[in-house]
């Protein structure tokens, strides 16, 4: 369960920091995850060390992986994350399931405990996720991804000091183009969502289609980059790893 309550406190935590302006959003999204993990673990009567120790990562989360969109995120975050949540997995304890097949929605008991994973599961398929796609793609760009480029024109100097410079003239302001739409941010989230739901339904085909639509949308796109290929190898990293990820929400 301690998993379950670190998904949930960082799911919910990365969630509401998203709405918060500044630079306010770690410390906003760390007190609400520490509020989710530590209230609920106490009442369940879990090992306050295992209590403590998914604060203390959900809090390292918030402060080490940022949620501004021009940050250059950190992978190391989402190792931390996912070693912890395999590593209390593996210690459980998790609500025990049916011992045969379910035979239909009414022989479900869903008490307390399950409800609990199901949410956690599924907020984490939101914000959280996009940061873990987001990290995994800068990995993937390398250092050189964001370095700003060299400054051009002329200085004069005198030992240590600038006495003068000739700076090239600007050029002029290209027309303002409409700002793109940040479909990602909820494409992602409603496709993870999605193939959870479907592997859970059994429904594997379904599953099969949503992926290979989502692969000739983006056809047209990616077969437009025949120059470097970058654009194909962003769509397979980020989409691997978002089903990577819808993959082990589903287990």
């Amino acid at each position: 369960m301690i998993a379950a309550l670190l998904l949930l406190g960082v799911g919910v935590g990365d969630i509401a920091r998203r709405r918060v302006p500044g630079s306010a959003h770690p410390v906003v999204g760390a007190l609400v995850a520490v509020a989710l993990i530590v209230a609920p673990g106490l009442a369940l009567g879990l090992p306050v060390a295992l209590v403590v120790t998914a604060a203390i990562v959900a809090i390292v989360w918030m402060l080490a992986l940022r949620i501004d969109d021009d940050a250059r995120a950190p992978w190391w975050p989402v190792a931390v994350l996912l070693a912890t949540v395999a590593l209390g997995a593996w210690a459980g304890p998790w609500p025990s399931l049916p011992s045969g097949p379910l035979d239909g929605w009414a022989d479900f008991d869903l008490d307390s405990t399950v409800a609990l994973v199901i949410l956690a599961v599924a907020v984490s398929l939101v914000t959280t996720a996009n940061l873990v796609t987001r990290a995994i793609l800068a990995a993937a760009r390398g250092g050189g991804a964001g370095a700003p480029a060299a400054a051009s024109g002329w200085r004069l100097r005198l030992g240590s000091r600038t006495i003068g410079s000739i700076e090239p003239r600007a050029a002029a302001p290209a027309e303002s183009a409409p700002s793109p739409l940040l479909g990602g941010r909820i494409i992602g989230p409603l496709e993870r969502l999605l193939i959870v739901f479907l592997a859970l339904a059994g429904a594997p085909t379904l599953i099969a289609a949503l992926l290979a639509a989502k692969g000739i949308v983006r056809f047209p796109e990616i077969s437009a980059d025949r120059g470097t290929g970058s654009k194909a190898e962003e769509f397979l990293i980020g989409s691997l790893t978002s089903w990577g990820l819808a993959g082990l929400g589903f287990l």
